[in-house]
């Protein structure tokens, strides 16, 4: 169930998207103040126009609703706000903050990144309304204003209640009106803060952490954002964006660690809508339309149907056509750590950085992308070609870097690598021996007598969270570092269904029996590590706890973990990066960062989505 809520204060024509946030999220769309619509989205932000919407999401911090006892990661400095700052120097731009029931939370944890003096000159905390007015910029007005929302939180008469959307969730009428004021509180703070103190944007947070709560009725954290800010240089100040954060447990430390970090992703959501450019250094550069990947309608099209078209060759010699560079069949060329180097013919050809002329002559198609139609080639250079430094790109193993890549890079780049692995290992014909030439775009495989046609094939294969509600079954294969631990995975095999398969391999690594009928499909997921396809399912054991008899050649450990452990592991997974490689988790051991003795998969992966799944679960 979603645990969520929004407003703006008042109707209009929005359209409105989420912003990325730790949590969970959903989005909202608001056509009128008559009509709002939910929809899941990936966790990825959005960029907009110049002048674009306001962007209003909502989050459900509920990962954290299970435990008391799980502590956020020591260091202040997490990934949003790291991001924040960078997005921030880049631009140029400043901000300053005011804050509630996070204390100071957000603007420490914005300090606390080196750097962070260019951007961030001073802020407040306000804590009580009442007696903090010499604190609000001196300007009494604003305190007048703010002492009125707050002693007349049943009285929040502008805040559009149709789009707040708080019917579905179990809260006392009272606590609802309080959420109501906050709304109203942080707008008229952000907006204030913004003007007094000629910043670029102002951030604004107020809410309730715990454990202990005023409104009658209400037992768990909650914060409202907001974000203040100018969409062109000298503009005036308006609202940029809007966020509702309702958590599910009363742990105050833990609630405001998570109501901080979506604060810092919703400023970079906003620095997008107020200007695109705002978020993007000079590494990202000629391919805005197609750098987020998230926009509405915005796919990879495979065009099988033009692949052996005339069409076919005109597009090979399109100047505007991208590129994904490949080096060997292992790395992929990154403008960003969640975008993709696109480089166009037109780049390739001019500038001359890529030796690519003999790689350009074997490109393979991979489609088309957006409304333009604009075709997508994988290109694949020596494993020693190097192009490092060139526009401040740089090569990365696709395998624990893609999942951070936003959803069409990430398609992209696991679609390229699977064409790379396929035609490094079939350059003759399995049915007669003769050498293979490739047709269609790449994407086909004929052989030199021509009468056997070859296309790339996908080994199906099942990854399992063998769950009950308090406990996961997680282990270690020998190829993973001694820190990772993950869900169970196999091959289907011949003749096999995929619940058959499911139980078999979970008994065959480490003797535990699962109960048939609890077996649910969650998700899939390409794998091209060299080919498999991965059918993520979830199921239930027979018995509870049950004891393992471990096939070592398989798996070097497995254990039953409790939620509130996986829950932290998780929180650490995600404030570490790419943890499937060892020099990323070594470095943060070294440094004193990291101490922990569990992470899991990153967001991205399939066995992350069942983990969270299970998570989120009741």
């Amino acid at each position: 169930m979603l645990r969520t809520a929004s407003s703006l204060a008042k109707p209009g024509p929005w359209s409105v998207r989420a912003a990325a946030a730790s949590p969970r999220h959903v989005s909202v769309q608001i056509r009128s103040h008559h009509a709002l619509r939910l929809v899941r989205t990936s966790p990825s932000r959005n960029r907009r126009e110049r002048g674009g919407p306001c962007s209003f999401a909502i989050i459900d911090a509920s990962q954290g609703r299970y435990f008391s006892a799980a502590r956020p990661s020591s260091s202040m400095a997490t990934p949003p706000f790291r991001r924040l700052v960078e997005a921030l120097k880049s631009s140029g731009e400043t901000c300053t903050i005011v804050e509630s029931s996070c204390g100071g939370l957000i603007s420490s944890s914005l300090m606390s990144v080196p750097g962070s003096s260019q951007v961030y000159f001073g802020g407040t905390v306000a804590y009580n309304t009442k007696k903090s007015g010499k604190l609000l910029c001196g300007d009494d007005g604003l305190h007048q204003r703010l002492v009125s929302i707050s002693s007349n939180a049943s009285k929040a008469g502008d805040v559009n209640d149709a789009s707040l959307d708080l019917g579905a969730e179990d809260l006392s009428e009272e606590t609802k009106q309080y959420i109501r004021a906050k709304v109203q509180w942080t707008q008229e703070t952000a907006l204030a803060y913004c003007k007094h103190l000629q910043t670029d944007f102002a951030i604004s947070e107020g809410g309730a952490t715990g454990p202990t709560f005023r409104p009658k009725g209400l037992d768990r954290g909650f914060a409202v954002l907001a974000v203040a800010g100018r969409k062109t240089k000298g503009g005036p100040v308006e609202m940029l964006a809007q966020k509702v954060c309702l958590s599910s447990h009363a742990d105050r430390e833990l609630n405001m660690r998570l109501f901080a970090d979506s604060a810092a992703e919703l400023c970079l959501d906003a620095m997008g809508a107020a200007d695109p450019s705002s978020v993007q250094t000079t590494q990202q550069r000629a391919h805005t339309d197609f750098g987020a990947g998230t926009e509405e309608g915005l796919f990879l099209d495979r065009s099988s149907h033009i692949r052996d078209t005339p069409e076919m060759e005109e597009m090979y010699h399109r100047p505007d056509a991208l590129h994904v560079i490949l080096r060997g069949t292992g790395e992929v060329l990154f403008a960003t750590p969640n975008e993709l180097a696109l480089p166009t013919l037109k780049d390739l050809t001019d500038q001359g950085d890529i030796n690519a002329e003999e790689a350009l002559k074997r490109r393979t198609f991979l489609g088309r992308l957006g409304a333009s139609k604009t075709p997508v080639f994988a290109v694949f250079l020596p494993k020693d070609a190097n192009c490092d430094g060139n526009g401040g790109y740089y090569f990365a193993y696709t395998r624990p870097h893609a999942p951070k890549l936003v959803p069409v890079h990430n398609e992209l780049a696991l679609t390229a690598t699977a064409y790379a692995n396929w035609q490094k290992t079939h350059q003759f014909c399995c049915v007669c021996g003769s050498p293979l030439e490739f047709i269609h775009g790449g994407t086909c495989a004929r052989c030199s007598n021509g009468k056997h046609m070859h296309w790339p094939r996908q080994d199906p294969s099942i990854i399992v969270l063998v769950a009950s509600p308090t406990h996961a079954l997680l282990a270690r294969s020998p190829r993973h570092p001694p820190y990772l631990y993950t869900a169970l995975a196999g091959f289907i095999e011949a003749g096999e269904t995929i619940e058959s398969a499911t139980a078999r391999e979970v008994h065959e690594e480490v003797g535990v029996d699962i109960d048939r009928n609890s077996i649910q499909y969650v998700s899939s997921q390409p794998w091209p590590f060299p080919r498999s396809f991965m059918i993520g399912m979830s199921a239930s054991p027979s018995l509870e706890l049950a004891p393992f008899n471990i096939d070592t050649n398989e798996i070097v450990d497995a254990k039953w973990y409790e939620k509130e452990v996986v829950y932290q592991a998780a929180r650490d997974t995600d404030q570490m990066g790419a943890v499937l490689e060892r020099q990323v988790v070594e470095k943060k051991q070294a440094s004193g960062e990291w101490s922990g003795i569990l992470l899991v998969p990153s967001k991205g992966i399939l066995a992350r989505t069942l983990i969270d799944n299970w998570l989120e679960s009741p």
